[in-house]
C-alpha cells in the first residue's frame, strides 16, 4: 500500500466524520448544507485515495480538489469555527494529493520488437 492511499483514505474518513457531526450538529439550513458538501467531497477523497494506486496523477488531482472544496465549503456556514473541524481532514487530504504529484510518473514500456 502507497503513502498516498493510507493518507488519502485517514483524510476521507476523517473529513466524513467531521461531515457527519456538522450535519448532526447543524443548527440553520447553511450549517447542514457545509455538512452535506463536506460529506460528499470527502468521499470524493476517498475515491482518489483508491485509484492513488493505479492512476497517480488522477488521483493527486482528486484529492486536491477535495481539500480545496472542503475549505471553500466553510465560508457558507457563516462560521469559520468549523475550518476547525475540518482541518485535518483539509491537511490530510492536501499531503496526500502533494505526495500524488511528487511520485515519479510511470513510463510504459515498449515492445523492442
Amino acid at each position: 500500500m502507497k503513502k498516498q492511499f493510507i493518507l488519502g483514505l485517514l483524510g476521507g474518513a476523517l473529513g466524513v466524520i467531521a461531515a457527519v457531526y456538522v450535519i448532526a450538529s447543524a443548527v440553520s439550513n447553511d450549517q447542514l448544507l457545509s455538512g452535506v458538501q463536506t460529506a460528499l467531497f470527502s468521499s470524493l477523497g476517498l475515491m482518489g485515495a483508491v485509484i492513488a494506486n493505479k492512476e497517480t496523477r488522477f488521483a493527486g488531482w482528486m484529492l486536491i480538489l477535495a481539500a480545496v472544496f472542503i475549505t471553500l465549503s466553510v465560508p457558507l456556514a457563516g462560521s469559520l469555527n468549523l475550518l476547525f473541524l475540518y482541518m485535518p481532514a483539509i491537511i490530510i487530504l492536501g499531503i496526500a494529493a502533494v505526495l500524488c504529484f511528487l511520485e515519479p510518473e510511470e513510463i510504459p514500456e515498449s515492445d523492442p520488437e
